[in-house]
């Protein structure tokens, strides 16, 4: 009896231990932030972001297995990327519901005569299709209208008017060079969305992200509370998912 006893202690201790270290990566969970993203093209918005989440992982604000851009399928389309998101699961079988953070970066891009672009249904129905009943389940939408150039525009003007793809990219590029005329001598429409140029035009870019912020939530504001995302052109969420990013970890870095 004394043996089974001493068994009974040594089994309720383990089980105690087990429940502490369940606690204790439930809790760490809970205070690391995870996010995950999938972006419409497979270079430009991908480094961007990772622009920012290397920042925070430099800060220890986040760890790097708790940032996830979904590798890209070759889908273009906007309901392709969020097929693309709704499919991902990991080695560990680690699926998108298991994130806090999940969004989806597309671009409105209005078809064009001489081919290309996405039409208004695509676009509508990844956005519709990225809600869910549950808020926990609840896919967010950083798109763009026209493209996702339209954010780098917003850091240099306020622009309430209606612009196409080529025209932001060509009014980025004609702003770059002036404030950076040496760096960006060779930039391009055939070029911009490379990564080592993603990269520069980030951080050339990084003191002005308050002005795009404030440019782009009063453009949503411009449009009103019955703003269409598929017909308000200019407009754009990018922002959002930038604030959302920047935020992640703040209670670990100050409780440091």
């Amino acid at each position: 009896m004394g043996r089974r006893r001493g068994g009974d202690k040594l089994h309720n201790k383990k089980k105690e231990l087990e429940k502490k270290d369940f606690q204790r990566k439930t809790n760490d969970k809970a205070t690391v932030p995870d996010v995950i993203i999938a972006c419409e093209d497979s270079v430009s918005s991908p480094t961007y972001f990772q622009k920012i989440i290397d920042k925070l992982i430099e800060d220890k604000r986040i760890t790097q297995d708790s940032f996830i851009i979904v590798s890209h399928s070759g889908k273009t389309h906007p309901t392709g990327v969020l097929e693309d998101l709704k499919n991902y699961s990991d080695e560990n079988n680690k699926k998108y519901t298991d994130f806090e953070h999940k969004w989806i970066v597309i671009d409105r891009d209005m078809e064009r005569v001489n081919g290309g672009g996405h039409t208004a249904e695509d676009f509508n129905n990844a956005i519709k299709n990225a809600k869910s009943k549950r808020k926990d389940l609840n896919i967010e939408v950083a798109y763009s209208n026209d493209s996702f150039e339209l954010w780098y525009l917003l850091h240099f003007d306020y622009r309430s008017t209606a612009i196409l793809r080529d025209e932001i990219i060509k009014k980025v590029i004609e702003k770059l060079k002036k404030v950076e005329p040496h760096k960006f001598s060779k930039l391009n429409k055939d070029n911009i969305k490379e990564k080592n140029y993603t990269q520069m035009i980030f951080d050339t870019l990084l003191d002005k992200q308050e002005i795009a912020i404030n440019n782009a939530k009063n453009l949503l504001s411009f449009h009103g509370s019955s703003h269409n995302p598929e017909q308000d052109n200019p407009a754009t969420k990018v922002h959002i998912l930038v604030e959302t990013l920047n935020n992640l970890g703040m209670s670990n870095k100050s409780s440091q």
